[in-house]
């Protein structure tokens, strides 16, 4: 069966939303801990839907860089274990838990994986890495699994095709309709781009890693009609956070630069 690169997006989506809804839980004890054991669930399900794609080229050269990685990273190997003991009937694994002011702040069983202190940041720092690993396959891999980066003038150049092979790949004809209109290449391809699908993630992409996905060369004239990142929706404060600027400075600059 061929699978298309959303079912790593919905893993990624997935685990973003229970790790929001930990954030959102405050001092209620059993919400947290449901939301918990579902973010280990889903967080780990996202390498294991990113080895669906082994047929692609290139792709084991690719993740094999990435599983030594994680391999040799304490936190990650504490995420794997603490998953595989839940879901074979272990207890939901917090250690306590500290209430002030109506926040909480939960603490994992005393382990030597855990660098910080509360559950939390560990898991935001686990999901960062994961979202990092997820952002550079469509960087490496980007145009066998990005219909954005795959329909360019550049890429099907390189297949010895143009456009007209790309129009008959989507519509099943050549867009006669546009040439007569008095469209030129560039704006058969950019319409073209607009029927086909894209990265799905880029919110997240741009709000804990501020990038997102290589996006087509667009000539002057098109790119300033083309979509602000605010109109994409692409700008998003990771939960938790009030602005963007606090993330940054706070998780991004004050947490993973340690």
């Amino acid at each position: 069966m061929v699978y298309s690169f959303e079912i790593v997006e919905q893993k990624v989506k997935e685990s973003e939303f229970f790790l929001k809804k930990m954030i959102e839980s405050g001092q209620q004890w059993f919400e947290f801990s449901c939301y918990l054991t579902a973010f280990l669930s889903a967080s780990r399900s996202i390498t294991f839907a990113l080895q669906r794609f082994k047929h692609l080229s290139g792709f084991n050269e690719w993740y094999e860089t990435k599983q030594e990685i994680l391999k040799k990273d304490p936190l990650a190997k504490f995420f794997v274990e603490l998953r595989n003991d839940n879901v074979h009937g272990g207890p939901v694994p917090i250690g306590g838990a500290m209430f002030f002011h109506g926040n909480a702040k939960y603490r994992f069983p005393d382990s030597d994986y855990t660098e910080f202190m509360d559950v939390v940041t560990n898991c935001r720092v686990q999901f960062v890495k994961l979202l990092e690993i997820v952002y550079d396959c469509y960087i490496e891999l980007g145009k066998q699994i990005d219909p954005q980066q795959y329909f360019t003038k550049e890429n099907f150049t390189t297949l010895g095709l143009d456009i007209d092979d790309a129009e008959i790949r989507i519509w099943g004809w050549v867009m006669t309709s546009y040439i007569e209109d008095g469209m030129d290449e560039d704006d058969r391809w950019h319409e073209l781009r607009g029927k086909v699908g894209e990265c799905g993630i880029n919110h997240l992409f741009k709000g804990y890693l501020n990038k997102v996905t290589p996006q087509p060369i667009l000539p002057d004239r098109i790119s300033d009609f083309d979509y602000t990142d605010e109109d994409q929706g692409w700008d998003y404060v990771p939960p938790g956070f009030e602005t963007i600027e606090e993330y940054q400075n706070i998780f991004i600059n004050g947490i993973m630069k340690r």
